[in-house]
């Protein structure tokens, strides 16, 4: 893919359809940094004449309703609805003209989207692209008819709902789509929309749809011709590496209403003799519950192959349904032998002589070998394929992929066995592996170089490659020839003293040969502050506390002194002392999606390792001195957790010179230019020391005589020394000894065991 310097940058972007796919792809441009025009239809009955708010009413209320969801909603921070201008399609498509990039995201009728597009021809710039967001309706189709300088910009920009948190996005081009075209949409939506582009063929739902329902069809089907349980299919499933919810926990999420229209419609685009047509009937059970208003998880009733309901005392009870029956029971665990197996082992699986074994063997069957009949037809390459299944529906491995697991020719030779034809892209593999030393099989057995896109580091490819050094709970790996990075590996990455030890040992090793340090893990959690159960063991041994807490805070400060650039790469969480860490590297490269927090209060403490003095200095640079210590006050006393990054840049968390990728597979490559930078300029641009910020009285709400109370009380008094002179310097020390003052109280172990116990948060 080009640079997006290389060709000529999207900035302005024009929604037309407010609904919930339209509003969010609305957001997400807008969240990537777009101006952004949402138009709609003016509601029914609504004068010619009438204001502009209530001819504007659909869309100024879709962004209403993501401004009310928060940032966990569409919307990343709530200043992003400022680059968002709302209209309508009868009295503002004349704005069109201002947008680089138009998408459409209306009904899916033929005849009202090409009404739209010669409307749009009449008004949009020479150069503006045009593309829709269908699924169903064949690009061919779609511009018949539409004036030709139209159709030279026409491309389909297929999204995945919700469009914040869905990477996957599927281009379709056609034979007259100019060349810049494609490469000016992916290059915003890569980066700045923070999507996984992938080149599709123009053929009925694309790659993951086409698959996807097919798959969903299958497996549901075959459950229930097999006489499994919900829980037995969707433990074996599991076992496939399937979504967490199994096949029937996603019907639930997808519809069970919506499922059959999908299907039916991609049954009525696809040929008489494409397998999809043998799955794509009606399902008794599925009518049945149609009928009963049984949707899934939406609706009124709200339940579907699970349902949630309260008991008399007013508990929550999760019940499954029986498929024999359909009538609800308390859920199973699944005994069979095959759902025990981890996820992955599908060679045992499909060899598992029991019903979840051969359940398996027929979809995976089915699915895989449809999925060797879609190449090149749908795509060019199996990469393509894998990618578009594991981030269009959360496969962990696509079908490929999969197929490698149980072995291609052991896969084969089942198919023969059972009297099946294979396909040509299963006759020309003749048994090979669909991947070998970083090649994909072509469906003419060939293997070529996989697919790589600019300034994306492939992460499988770095772990393949001999580590610089292995720890317990970290590897060190090389990135570039001056770059390494210091991947946690461990479950949630919590700061044990192994850990510390690891971190230290890897700056001293990476100063000595000269190289930046990236710190980073792959995990949904980039660390999760202290290891509770060490420190709760630490509190019965006298001083252990103290010397942990001094150990953190020279080492955090070791990592700010270091001559070798240190960035911090953070995907998912990083809190309490995660952040912390983090705080005392010389960049930040976060992900969009990362979630940061200093939460040591639901632990009953104070962060101690240099968190508040970091916090107040990094607010200060925010707000001025005069809001401070109340901002960080009620951030440290309610646990606060950004919504996203660009909200924890709001919050004072992030500082203006710490980066976000909006895109997660940009993330480490992004941190290294960050340190690139940082060592051609030989410039840190460290937190200076504040001036004295102004003290703070804010209202503490906490019950009277709780130990929250207490805790903020004590906090509030730590966060106010930051008005005495010089206090940046000594800070540490008044947060050590304001954490020893807190453990005192037995109430602070209390909710550290809680947490431990529970997995909840104690407020006493």
């Amino acid at each position: 893919m080009n640079d997006l310097n290389r060709v000529k940058p999207i900035r302005t972007v024009a929604v037309i359809g407010a609904g919930v796919m339209g509003a969010g792809i609305a957001v997400q441009a807008a969240n990537g940094g777009a101006e952004v025009l949402l138009l709609d239809i003016p509601p029914a009955g609504v004068a010619a004449d009438a204001p502009a708010e209530q001819r504007n009413a659909i869309a100024s209320g879709a962004l209403a309703r993501m401004l009310k969801a928060g940032p966990s909603g569409a919307l990343m921070d709530a200043s992003v609805a400022k680059r968002i201008r709302v209209g309508n399609t009868e009295d503002d498509l004349a704005l069109l003209r201002e947008a680089d990039w138009i998408v459409e995201v209306v009904v899916e009728r033929l005849d009202v989207k090409q009404d739209l597009y010669r409307r749009i021809a009449e008004v949009r710039a020479p150069d503006a692209i045009v593309s829709s967001n269908t699924s169903t309706i064949p690009l061919a189709t779609l511009v018949e008819g539409i004036p030709q300088g139209l159709r030279e910009h026409f491309v389909v920009t297929h999204f995945f709902n919700p469009p914040r948190y869905m990477r996957l996005l599927e281009l379709v081009t056609s034979a007259e789509t100019r060349p810049e075209v494609p490469e000016r949409v992916q290059a915003f939506i890569d980066r700045c929309m923070g999507k996984t582009v992938i080149r599709c063929n123009d053929r009925p739902g694309f790659i993951a749809n086409r698959l996807g329902v097919y798959w969903m069809q299958v497996a549901l089907q075959e459950a229930i011709a097999q006489g499994l349980s919900v829980e037995d299919a969707d433990a074996v499933m599991q076992v496939c590496g399937f979504p967490k919810t199994g096949i029937f926990g996603l019907w639930d999420l997808v519809g069970i209403d919506l499922m059959p229209e999908v299907t039916a419609s991609l049954s009525r685009l696809l040929p008489a003799d494409d397998p999809f047509q043998t799955y794509a009937g009606p399902v008794p059970v599925i009518e049945q519950m149609v009928r009963n208003g049984w949707y899934g998880r939406k609706g009124r009733v709200l339940q579907g192959f699970y349902r949630q309901r309260l008991d008399s005392d007013g508990r929550k009870l999760r019940e499954v349904l029986d498929l024999n029956r359909l009538e609800y029971r308390a859920p199973q665990r699944s005994t069979l032998a095959s759902a025990q197996l981890k996820p992955g082992q599908l060679g045992e699986l499909v060899g598992c002589d029991d019903a979840g074994g051969r359940y398996a063997w027929r979809v995976l069957a089915r699915v895989l070998d449809y999925a060797s009949r879609l190449v090149p037809d749908v795509a060019a390459e199996i990469d393509s394929v894998d990618a578009a299944m594991r981030l269009g529906y959360n496969w962990r491995w696509g079908p490929f992929e999969l197929m490698d697991r149980i072995g291609v020719a052991a896969f084969t030779d089942r198919l023969s066995a059972e009297g099946a034809e294979h396909s040509e892209f299963l006759q020309q593999a003749a048994g090979q592996p669909c991947y070998q030393d970083n090649q994909q099989l072509d469906h003419l057995g060939r293997y070529q170089r996989r697919t790589t896109v600019d300034g994306v580091i492939d992460w499988q490819q770095v772990v393949q490659r001999p580590a610089v050094r292995s720890f317990s709970r970290s590897v060190l790996r090389e990135l570039d020839r001056d770059t390494w990075c210091l991947e946690f590996n461990s479950k949630v990455n919590a700061l044990s003293n192994q850990l510390l030890d690891e971190i230290e040992s890897a700056l001293a090793e990476a100063i000595a040969a000269d190289k930046a340090l990236i710190l980073y893990s792959d995990s949904g959690i980039f660390a999760a502050g202290a290891d509770l159960k060490e420190f709760l063991a630490m509190t019965a041994e006298d001083g252990a506390i103290d010397r942990y807490i001094c150990r953190g805070q020279a080492l955090f400060a070791s990592i700010r002194k270091a001559p070798v650039p240190v960035v911090a790469a953070v995907a998912g969480k990083a809190l309490g002392g995660g952040l912390e860490l983090i705080f005392h590297c010389h960049r930040i490269q976060a992900h969009a999606e990362a979630y940061l927090g200093l939460v040591e209060t639901s632990v009953g403490i104070v962060p101690g390792w240099g968190g508040c003095r970091e916090l107040l200095a990094r607010c200060s640079e925010r707000l001025g001195p005069e809001q401070v210590v109340e901002q960080a006050f009620t951030l440290l006393a309610g646990a606060r957790v950004s919504g996203s990054a660009l909200e924890a840049r709001q919050l004072g968390i992030l500082r203006e010179l710490d980066g976000i990728s909006m895109n997660r597979d940009r993330l480490l490559s992004d941190a290294v230019e960050q340190a690139r930078r940082l060592r051609d300029t030989a410039e840190r641009t460290d937190i200076d020391s504040p001036p004295a910020l102004r003290a703070a009285t804010p209202a503490i709400t906490a019950e009277v005589g709780s130990y929250q109370q207490q805790l903020e009380q004590r906090l509030l008094k730590l966060l106010n020394q930051a008005a005495q002179p010089g206090w940046f310097d000594r800070f540490g020390d008044l947060e050590r000894q304001c954490n020893l003052e807190l453990l005192q109280n037995p109430a602070s172990l209390h909710r550290m065991q809680a947490l431990l116990e529970t997995g909840r948060p104690l407020r006493n």
